[in-house]
């Protein structure tokens, strides 16, 4: 099994998944899966936008959309953390995670360790932070 695992994604799924396609090209096969940690920006519409914590300059729409309507779909399983810099109220709908598109799923906010020797990944451990409201 391959994993690949991308830093904050920032809605740009479909240079992402161009990336992934190349490396399997150059590389022994095909990539299994996608980790992304933190920031993956699952903006679905303007209200999404305009929940998102980040100064104005920097809220666009990108890619996100097009594989939440349908138009597009993930050619490998991805499943994203959030980060900081998400759509609050789009994940606030999905407090224990689930899937936000097909073949995409929010794993909510978690810590994750991997412990990866050359061979293969050893170990995947994550603990949910789960906020509450009072």
């Amino acid at each position: 099994m391959r994993l690949a695992v991308a830093g904050c994604c920032h809605g740009e799924l479909d240079k992402i998944y161009e990336t992934l396609a190349l490396a399997e090209r150059r590389g022994p096969g095909r990539i299994d899966i996608l980790l992304c940690c933190g920031d993956f920006q699952a903006v679905r519409n303007e209200a999404d936008l305009r929940c998102m914590a980040v100064p104005p300059k920097y809220r666009h729409m990108q890619t996100f959309y097009r594989y939440y309507s349908g138009e597009k779909k993930a050619p490998v399983l991805t499943i994203f953390i959030g980060g900081n810099h998400e759509a609050s109220n789009h994940l606030q709908e999905l407090p224990y995670g689930g899937w936000v598109a097909p073949n995409i799923y929010y794993l909510v906010y978690v810590h994750i360790s991997l412990i990866i020797t050359k061979k293969s990944v050893l170990q995947l451990t994550y603990s949910h932070r789960i906020q509450t409201r009072s």
